[in-house]
């Protein structure tokens, strides 16, 4: 392997708890721009690569192998651009929207563009990702999953009309596309037309009859209809198709939270991180499922373990406000994790209100 290798960067499954399933999983495919490299430099990256090769137990290695190419040659933006993908999949999204943003400073390819798309929709940030995914297909304007991910941001950005138009796109030129049939049901779910949605995934699950995308998003119509039992047979379906597929355990695990099964949750929550240790949302909701479970100390310690790999996580923030002000009675450490919360996600944030409903609570009882 040379430094013109592509880089690790593939896009990773969207995963949150009664999520919706739409992003596809593709394989690297980027260029080096020319460049000569020192023995040290390539050394260290294709030995980087090697490790990154091996999963979860060598990111800790790719890491410092990567930092020791960029010491040789701090333009590799394959280097920049593969640490920022070894921090997306540990949870670490303000390192990893730094690694990649500076990747695409030195050198705009399109997949690290995508990348870099990918970690700001999970930031929240749906408008810079719908940019940049923008920016990415007038490189590759015929690559109908990067169409997908730029449609999945416009959903998240609210932009609904356009996040349809791009989906029929894609649908005209692809009748079976199943990511657009995911993305596309979403789209009349965010709307309210549950209808729609399931004739929607129906029609695609006709043709794709054990697609996990599909069958998790027909669980979140079920789910809208209010029948818990349909949605758990759609996520368990999901599942036994592919066990690997973490959308379905996490909006399965979501409905256990919302029943108040924290034991169930829990197992669920657990299985995902034997699979991506690093997954933040199973880290996140297995600290509910712990805090339900009256283990304080348990929640504190997987919100803190979600801080630690990163300080701007607004959902760790959150939940550990919650949790010193409600049940450890710390208004102190509430104060700070409300603070850190509403600095991260602005006053329109989802939580925006109530976090500042609680600081004057918090205001009033020092009165």
């Amino acid at each position: 392997m040379n430094h013109r290798s592509a880089p690790r960067i593939g896009a990773l499954v969207l995963v949150a708890g009664v999520g919706l399933a739409c992003a596809s999983k593709r394989g690297p495919q980027a260029a080096a721009p020319a460049a000569e490299l020192s023995p040290e430099a390539r050394t260290a990256f294709e030995k980087a690569v090697a490790a990154m090769d091996r999963g979860a137990e060598g990111y800790g290695e790719a890491e410092r192998l990567l930092r020791k190419a960029l010491a040789a040659a701090p333009d590799l933006w394959q280097a920049h651009a593969n640490l920022g993908v070894i921090y997306l999949r540990m949870g670490r999204l303000t390192a990893a929207a730094g690694a990649l943003e500076r990747a695409v400073a030195i050198h705009p390819d399109a997949n690290a563009l995508e990348a870099l798309g990918e970690v700001y929709v999970r930031q929240g940030r749906a408008k810079d990702a719908v940019a940049l995914f923008e920016r990415a297909l007038e490189r590759n304007p015929d690559d109908l999953g990067l169409r997908n991910r730029l449609a999945v941001a416009l959903r998240r950005a609210g932009r609904l009309d356009e996040a349809e138009a791009e989906l029929r796109a894609i649908l005209g030129r692809d009748a079976g596309n199943v990511d657009a049939y995911a993305t596309l049901a979403a789209v009349w779910l965010q709307r309210g037309d549950l209808d729609l949605a399931e004739l929607l995934l129906s029609r695609g699950i006709a043709m794709h009859p054990d697609e996990p995308k599909l069958l998790t998003n027909l669980g979140i119509v079920h789910l809208e209809r209010g029948d818990d039992q349909r949605a758990f047979e759609a996520f368990a379906k999901a599942g036994e198709v592919d066990p690997t597929f973490l959308v379905g355990r996490l909006d399965a695990a979501a409905v256990y939270l919302r029943a108040g099964d924290h034991a169930r949750a829990r197992e669920q929550y657990e299985a995902v991180l034997t699979i991506a240790p690093g997954n933040v949302d199973a880290k996140i909701g297995l600290g509910i499922a712990l805090r339900l479970a009256g283990d304080v100390d348990g929640a504190r310690a997987r919100w803190q373990e979600v801080l630690d790999a990163d300080p701007r996580s607004a959902a760790a923030h959150f939940n550990l406000a919650i949790l010193e002000m409600d049940v450890a009675e710390r208004p102190a450490q509430a104060r700070k994790h409300l603070e850190a919360y509403l600095d991260i996600v602005g006053k329109d944030g989802p939580r925006a209100k109530e976090a500042q409903d609680r600081l004057a609570l918090l205001d009033a009882m020092k009165e």
